[in-house]
């Protein structure tokens, strides 16, 4: 039997100082638990800090790979012209919940 990898989070983006630039990423499982929380306060697409609060990678621990997995996801985002606040699906194909 193959093992399928990956997973399903939302990412609800966010402009915490309504400066019409998204400096938050709060990510969620599809259960509605916190995974992490990304921020960029300058709104210049470089991330100043992550907190990460969930095994993301599937390994049943909680560390620096998921922490790097986040990273990736967030900084794709924070780069990504015209990103408007809302909640995005994203499918993380080497993800899996611990």
């Amino acid at each position: 039997m193959v093992e399928e990898k990956g997973v399903f989070i939302y990412a609800n983006l966010l402009d915490v100082n309504d400066d019409g630039k998204i400096d938050m990423i709060s990510f969620l499982d599809p259960q509605g638990r916190g995974i992490a929380v990304a921020v960029d306060r300058a709104s210049d697409g470089k991330m100043d800090q992550i907190h990460v609060f969930q095994d993301v990678t599937g390994d049943g621990k909680l560390d620096m790979d998921d922490t790097r997995l986040i990273e990736r996801e967030a900084v794709k985002l924070f780069r990504q012209e015209g990103l408007e606040e809302g909640q995005l699906k994203l499918f993380i194909e080497d993800g899996g919940y611990g």
